[in-house]
């Protein structure tokens, strides 16, 4: 499946219009229990993800609210964030 959606993902206002589309396209049992998917990206994708569903936290539904995606980041730049938390702990070590 490719979905095309003419919205700046660089955008928060960009990113609820692209997880609105894809909202059509996760199983719900109702609108407020909805199935939670994982939804990977770069760290800057999964930030403007938390962002678009930080502005949507005030609407009825679970559906509205984008409460069907989990963002999760991607391993390659998980492990990088993990070694920029890290490393300099462990070499302030004396």
């Amino acid at each position: 499946m490719l979905l095309t959606a003419d919205a700046n993902p660089s955008s928060t206002a960009g990113v609820i219009d692209i997880l609105c589309r894809l909202n059509d396209y996760i199983p719900n049992v109702s609108d407020d229990d909805v199935i939670t998917i994982p939804t990977h990206g770069d760290c800057g994708a999964v930030e403007r993800m938390l962002d678009a569903k930080r502005a949507r936290a005030a609407d009825l539904t679970a559906f509205l609210r984008l409460e069907g995606f989990e963002p999760v980041p991607q391993e390659f730049h998980h492990r990088g964030l993990m070694i920029q938390v890290t490393f300099p702990y462990y070499m302030s070590i004396q």
